[in-house]
């Protein structure tokens, strides 16, 4: 078999990724001169290398591109690395509909650290998160099978608790504008049994009460009166201090100021 049809077959039977055995195993070839034949697909466009072993096929109205939509791959590549994953940050808020501003990158939570993805069109951010369980994702359809996306609650209070996954606080007063369209209040409440931090469960009250969202945080509200509460800065990186806020017992000591209002 010629390494371009092993390609095509790949792609004309669904699959967008294949690992080095498989093609060692297609190809009957191995050690320096499968990597030839590798090298010599990733330079025709064919290919694309995303972790050491495991291999993107691209189909000729990607490669131009040069990659997929990570949302097609991503499960395959969490297997690959045997972790527990989901889609979360801003890239989840996307899916959940709050996409105002699109994210410049593509941010996946994984059980066990590794490194963040970089190749040309393509920025994978890796964050580490212990303890992903089903109750914090759910699945969804893409052309080349399914991949997991974080709930929007979950959504919501990963923006806040990993500053990595959101550039500023205004830039998620403005993602929570369209994104408390599609929260529960039952299930924001609810974060507090999946291990969610108190002091970001009481920022992100706050902020959804700023924007407008108060009728999706009482739940919440009542769920932390059972806490016994301290005060926090609603922007830990700054040591100003501002108005005091008793509902949440937090001192505003940042203006945020939202692209878009409810």
């Amino acid at each position: 078999m010629r390494p371009v049809e092993f390609v095509k077959n790949l792609i004309s039977s669904g699959r967008c990724t294949f690992t080095r055995r498989n093609a060692a195993e297609a190809l009957h070839k191995d050690g320096s001169a499968l990597s030839v034949v590798l090298n010599r697909l990733k330079h025709d466009g064919w290919v694309l290398p995303l972790s050491r072993g495991f291999y993107l096929a691209l189909d000729v109205q990607h490669q131009a591109r040069g990659t997929l939509d990570p949302t097609w791959f991503v499960d395959e590549w969490a297997r690959f690395h045997k972790v527990e994953y989901y889609v979360g940050g801003l890239s989840s808020a996307e899916q959940h509909g709050a996409a105002h501003q699109r994210p410049m990158q593509f941010h996946v939570f994984t059980n066990r650290q590794l490194r963040s993805l970089r190749n040309g069109k393509l920025h994978i951010v890796v964050l580490f998160k212990k303890g992903i369980s089903e109750m914090m994702w759910e699945q969804r359809k893409t052309p080349a099978g399914y991949f997991r996306v974080a709930t929007s609650e979950m959504t919501a209070y990963d923006i806040l608790a990993y500053q990595r996954s959101c550039p500023s606080l205004d830039h998620a007063a403005t993602v929570f504008v369209e994104l408390g369209e599609v929260l529960s209040d039952e299930r924001l409440a609810a974060l507090i049994g999946l291990g969610a931090k108190v002091a970001v469960l009481q920022r992100l009250g706050w902020l959804l009460d700023f924007v407008g969202w108060r009728e999706k945080t009482e739940r919440l509200h009542d769920a932390l009166q059972k806490k016994r509460l301290q005060w926090h800065s609603l922007d830990p990186r700054i040591a100003a201090a501002g108005e005091k806020d008793g509902r949440w017992k937090i001192s505003v000591n940042l203006d945020v100021q939202p692209d878009i209002e409810r």
